[in-house]
């Protein structure tokens, strides 16, 4: 019979109940009697359950293995002395390849459940070598009896058949006894039925390229091919079901090491080649290229002493009058523009972020024997290669991806003399599972700036799969090992030129803290008895600590910060048997080789100190203490909300505990930026998508979009992170233009005139908080690719896109998320050849643009110019942030000139928070103030250039309704005029054959262009037919979750909604020390309602400067928040929860406005009964409610006939119904709220006291 072996979860507690209180289950080790309620607060490394695949829920068997015995005065790291001084065991037992199975219960009528049981773990657990079970004296015959067949029992030393046989004994089995050969053999002319079987269930294109007999030909030598290094292997597994080969493999010699070595960074794999100590030896050289990244400051820097190629202005005498000035004001001009022609070329320039520095490689290897260096140099060099090539692997699809690691040992054994295995992928190949599978053993090699080779390269190295690794406490003589672990890391990122660039002195700088860092910790550990940190030292080998080889090390300190990180991150609440469980990672090093076993290693040192949980912190500002291993922890997601949390962020609670010995950064864990990641000692799980995806452009959308796929496992009940530690893997491309990453993702970015980041344009964005912490607060570079270029076709037929520098990237599915905010329109374009906007030229789409104009405008302002003119075009709110931000940054308002385009009055039907009529009036005013120049009801017509260089001379507007022209000379422009789709995106679609309407994409509701592969969301979209619902200034996150919806990407069940109903939030500063934030919610149905003047507004206004306006629609929802406050202190971000929410659930706020009870509707959402309008779990009740209802309705259309249910008897209902679910609520999460409700038992309570 067939069994489904998984992973057990809380969620099977009740299964778990039933199958323990069963009178015919049969169980050996410690049972306990239900409830089991607390089960899962004791550790297991594996709890699995077993059930039928397609038969009832009912469980039928359970069992529990840990890397420890279930004794409890036994410590976690003594059982290996304590087997071996105890019982007469004679296996090379240690701590990290053994596993104990200490419970087990299962139906007696399936018996066999338990052969499988251990073998899942051993296909789960590659390392563990020996399966321990430990007897007690008291056991009855029958309990073991399976064991003893497939186990060998081991007894005490003291044991004797006579006189002291009542002793607990031990049965262990083991992996090479136990599990089923495997048998590996060179493949023959006739397993190519076989082979290629397997090859058409994942590349049915190769029997199409190559014919039904190309393994048969190639094994024959008929294909052409040489065959004298290459070995084709195949497998045959005992007691397979598939009636023959089980599996292929291709390796080959033939491997160009100086090509590889040409094109990637392989100087920490020793170059695949052996150098012998003692023995004759060899030496090449070659010149190559190594990447090193170039900071924003650079730019400043290069300014001052770069050569520039002076800019002429020679103008047409018919458009300009500029002849008439001084020649003086002439060369300043000519001045200013090389310096924004060199800003605009420099930043626009992927050159400019990453610096390619050339280096002198020295490779000495052994030298072969009788060979001549000087005539065949790249022989010896590749004679001297200990590395073979992986061609072609594959798994026929009934086999488990766990025995990928199976056949990546019997490669290497394949090449006894060779220690590297090499995996070429080509771009664009449709590789197989079972491929993907076995490269999580391998590094991904690097490519240097200078590569030649599209392929990516994977290498493993024979000690990661054969050698055994062991975890020692800290001793005195092993700092110098650690010491040098550091610097030998660290000196690896030094390059020849490294001085010039100013990096040797910084990574010097970085070594020398982590030194110290390791010098106090060890100390403290070495001298202090009552040191709290647990100070580790991995090794390689487990003979003894003299016959091994310090690899890594590892250093945990007790974690008490988790109710404060709790407030930042997506985290389950605190529970309180994990109080004293959790440690932190301060620093851990670890050989690259050793990375793959990460969860081992993790585990083992944990365990050793008493945790059973891991977090560490990672800053993003500075430099974090190092944690080799950080990519094999889940990254932990920032909350996707921000809420209130009633309490004091900035009291000592909040902040990373800190240490009287060691020297360890100060760290908000509520406010404060950073990177967290967690290890919860589960077997990791990598968690993705399968098929590639592309997306062209880096929106809001796409922002939102790659975080939900990162962190796809994150779900209200956290049911993966319970039983997993969970890996995003996704196959994710993104093209973005050059310089718009590492914009966004520059934390070193840093403006002279602001004090504080959150006030600074530079760092300010105006998304919703979802959408900022994609750049903020998470780093998408280590699950994404990015690549930098334009571009400029779509081949549909072949499903690539081709970038401007020739580049090709395959798709299975395209993602256009390319929509903008602010452009140029179709009519004030400017020469339709040339995309290039003029240098004094700006608009904002993101970080790089307000970078740009940030140096445009500290060059403006120390240029002596006697006339300085920034015009500032369009009408949204963001664009009175761009007016403070000059005002700001030294920009006299004199100099400074706002045109406002005609506004037509016309019915608001959408809800647009970008815009508001009403404040837009204020706002004109205030800056009129500020001795800004204003022009109301000016659109804009063209710009005239110079006649030799691409610079604005004058810009000209029409005036309405006069139709009267104006011009303004101009030495900066700044654009917000709206414009979703950028211009060279346009041609591109076009060019590409994809369907479009009035500028805008054509789709259909599933967002489907007329390509069935490419999808395109965001505000250059329309629906080829009418919607009735709105689409455009709509939630990011809701439109990328519909997205992953539509293209089944998500872990959860495929639920499809049309309409939206999520907020969409925008925020920004305002001139004078204000900042608004306008949150709406998108309208469900357009046909048949009234405008947004219609609405009833509420409003409030207190003397601390505060503004409030709600709109509720004619069904008493709100529709609308605007507030405008002088507290920039204070962020606004948790009136996202209110937005969308019906008046009476907030409190019955419009009775109480009214009523005047609501002075101040800040003050108001800040009471503490709007906090279980913020609990995680509150869209879950309501969920749970209007299933209640619509039960409820339903009981009263199909009531029992002759009873009349009226109105009030079913409002009664349903109050009743609501009450209790929201009681049930309060009374479940109770402990979850900071302010305390009263429930009615309190008052039972308070009557009897």
């Amino acid at each position: 019979m067939e069994y489904e072996i998984r992973t057990a979860s809380k969620n099977d507690i009740d299964q778990l109940e039933s199958l323990f209180s069963s009178k015919l289950a049969e169980y050996f080790g410690e049972k306990r009697k239900p409830p089991l309620s607390q089960l899962f607060q004791e550790y297991q490394t594996h709890r699995l359950v077993v059930c039928q695949p397609k038969g009832p829920r009912a469980l039928l068997a359970y069992s529990e293995f840990c890397i420890y015995p279930n004794i409890p005065v036994l410590s976690n790291d003594c059982w290996p002395q304590w087997l071996k001084c105890r019982f007469c065991v004679d296996l090379p037992i240690t701590l990290m390849n053994t596993i104990f199975f200490n419970f087990y219960i299962h139906m007696s009528e399936h018996a066999n459940i338990l052969n499988q049981l251990i073998m899942e773990v051993f296909y789960r657990e590659h390392k563990v070598s020996f399966l321990v079970v430990t007897r007690p004296p008291n056991y009855s015959p029958k309990e073991f009896e399976q064991l003893e067949k497939i186990g060998k029992i081991y007894y005490p030393i003291a044991f004797d058949m006579f006189s002291c046989r009542n002793l607990p004994t031990i049965i262990v089995v083991s992996r090479s006894k136990f599990m089923p050969s495997v048998a590996f053999r060179k493949a023959l002319p006739e397993d190519n039925d076989d082979v290629i079987d397997m090859i058409d269930v994942y590349e049915p294109e190769r029997r199409e390229e190559h014919g039904d007999f190309f393994i048969a030909e190639l094994l024959l030598g008929t294909a052409g091919s040489d065959m004298e290094k290459n070995k084709v292997i195949v497998t045959e597994e005992s007691g397979s079901t598939t009636g023959g080969s089980t599996g292929m493999m291709w390796l080959t010699e033939e491997v160009d090491i100086e090509e590889l070595i040409r094109n990637f960074d392989l100087e920490s794999l020793g170059n695949l080649v052996t150098c012998t100590p003692d023995v004759p030896h060899a030496s090449v050289q070659f010149d190559v290229f190594t990447a090193e990244q170039r900071q924003y400051f650079n730019l400043k820097k290069n300014m001052s002493y770069f050569k520039r190629r002076s800019v002429s202005l020679r103008k047409d005498s018919q458009r300009s009058v500029y002849s008439e000035y001084d020649p003086k004001e002439l060369v300043a001009h000519e001045s200013l523009f090389t310096k924004f022609k060199y800003i605009t070329d420099e930043l626009s320039n992927s050159s400019n972020y990453l610096d390619k520095v050339s280096k002198t490689l020295n490779i000495s290897f052994d030298m072969p024997a009788r060979k001549s260096m000087t005539k065949n140099r790249k022989y010896c060099l590749n004679n001297a290669s200990r590395a073979f090539v992986l061609k072609n692997f594959i798994l026929h699809p009934s086999l488990r991806l766990e025995y990928t690691f199976y056949y990546l040992c019997a490669m290497f054994s394949a090449y006894p003399d060779r220690d590297y295995c090499v995996v070429p992928l080509a771009p664009g190949a449709k590789n197989s599972v079972s491929l993907w599978a076995l490269l999580k053993f391998f590094i991904r090699v690097q490519h240097r700036p200078s590569s030649e080779m599209s392929d990516e390269v994977f290498v493993a190295h024979r000690c990661s799969i054969n050698t055994e690794l062991s975890i020692y406490h800290l001793v005195k003589d092993d700092v110098e090992d650690v010491i040098k672990l550091l610097s030998v890391t660290n000196q690896s990122k030094l390059s020849d030129d490294s001085l010039k660039s100013g990096r040797e002195s910084h990574i010097q700088e970085t070594i020398s803290h982590q030194i110290k860092i390791i010098k106090q910790i060890s100390s403290d550990v070495l001298y202090n008895p009552m040191s709290e940190f647990s100070f580790w030292i991995i090794r390689c080998g487990h003979t003894s600590r003299e016959n091994t080889t310090a690899v890594g090390f590892a250093i945990l300190r007790p974690f008490s910060n988790y109710e404060a990180v709790y407030k930042q991150f997506v985290l389950p609440h605190d529970e309180d048997y994990m109080t004293f469980d959790r440690c932190e990672l301060v620093m851990l090093r670890l050989h690259p080789y050793f990375h793959m076993w990460s969860d081992e290693v993790l585990r083992t040192v944990a365990i050793r100190s008493g945790y059973r949980e891991i977090f560490y912190f990672q800053e993003i500002i500075g430099e974090p203490l190092p944690n080799d291993l950080a990519q094999k922890m889940m990254p932990v997601e920032p909350r996707r909300l921000r809420r209130n949390w009633f309490i004091d962020t900035q009291s000592e609670h909040c902040y990373r505990r800190s240490s009287t010995q060691v020297d360890l950064s100060k760290i908000n864990c509520v406010m404060d930026q950073f990177y967290l990641f967690r290890h919860n000692l589960f077997p990791s799980k990598f968690m993705g998508n399968q098929n590639p995806i592309v997306i062209v452009g880096f929106s809001d959308i796409c922002k939102a979009f790659l975080r939900l796929m990162v962190f796809g496992w994150n779900t209200p009940d956290y049911k993966y992170v319970n039983v997993n530690n969970c890996l995003p893997i996704v196959d994710i491309t993104v093209i973005v233009k050059n310089g718009e990453i590492e914009a966004e993702y520059d934390p070193n970015v840093a403006c002279q005139y602001c004090y504080r980041k959150e006030e600074c344009y530079l760092s300010n964005k105006n998304s919703s908080p979802f959408v900022m912490d994609t750049t903020q607060r998470l780093d998408m570079r280590n699950w994404i690719n990015f690549v930098s270029g334009k571009v400029t076709y779509i081949d549909r037929a072949e499903k690539f896109i081709r970038l401007d520098n020739n580049c090709k990237v395959f798709y299975d599915k395209l993602l256009l998320l390319c929509d903008t905010k602010f452009g140029l329109p179709t009519l004030g374009r400017i020469d339709e050849s040339n995309h290039a906007y003029p240098y004094n030229y700006a608009h904002i789409n993101g970080r790089l643009d307000k970078i740009m104009l940030y140096h445009k405008l500290e060059e403006l302002n120390d240029c002596v110019m006697i006339k300085k003119k920034v015009i500032i075009y369009g009408y949204t709110l963001a664009l009175y942030e761009c007016i403070d931000f000059l005002l700001k940054h030294n920009c006299r308002p004199e100099n400074i000139v706002y045109v406002q385009p005609h506004k037509v009055m016309e019915p608001e039907y959408l809800n647009n928070p970008t815009n508001d009529r009403n404040l837009d009036n204020i706002l004109v005013q205030m800056v009129s103030d500020l001795g800004i120049k204003v022009y109301e009801s000016a659109n804009f017509v063209s710009f005239s250039f110079y006649a030799n260089a691409s610079f604005i001379d004058r810009v000209y507007f029409k005036l309405v309704p006069s139709g009267n022209p104006m011009s303004l000379s101009c030495s900066l422009f700044i654009n917000f005029m709206e414009n979703f789709m950028p211009m060279s995106i346009e041609q591109m679609l076009i060019k590409s054959d994809i369907h479009m309407r009035n500028r805008k994409i054509l789709v259909d509701e599933d967002y489907c262009t007329n390509d069935p592969h490419i999808y395109a969301a965001g505000k250059h979209v329309t629906f080829g037919l009418d919607s009735f619902y709105q689409y455009i200034y709509t939630s990011e996150r809701e439109m990328a979750q519909k997205l992953i919806d539509i293209l089944q990407l998500s872990q959860e069940p495929y639920t499809k909604e049309r309409k939206f109903s999520k907020p969409c939030l925008f925020h920004c500063l305002l001139p004078l020390g204000h900042m608004v934030i306008k949150i709406t919610v998108p309208k469900r149905f357009l046909l048949g309602k009234l405008t947004n003047e219609y609405s009833h507004i509420m409003t409030s206004y207190c003397s601390s400067g505060d503004f409030f306006r709600v709109r509720l629609n004619p069904n008493l929802l709100v529709e609308e928040i605007v507030c405008v406050t002088r507290k920039l202190y204070k962020p606004l971000y948790f009136l996202e929860y209110f937005c969308g929410k019906h008046e009476t659930l907030l409190n019955n706020m419009n009775s109480r406005w009214k009523m005047g009870l609501i002075k101040n509707f800040v003050s108001f959402f800040e009471a503490p009964w709007t906090e279980y309008l913020m609990h995680d779990r509150f869209d879950d009740m309501q969920t749970k409610n209007h299933d209640t209802l619509i039960a409820l309705l339903q009981h009263m259309h199909c009531g029992v006939k002759g009873m009349n249910i009226g109105d009030t008897d079913f409002g009664d209902a349903c109050k009743n119904f609501l009450e209790a679910n929201l009681l049930k609520f309060l009374r479940k999460y109770r402990k979850e709220f900071i302010n305390e409700f009263a429930l009615p038992e309190d008052w039972e309570v308070e009557e009897q006291a």
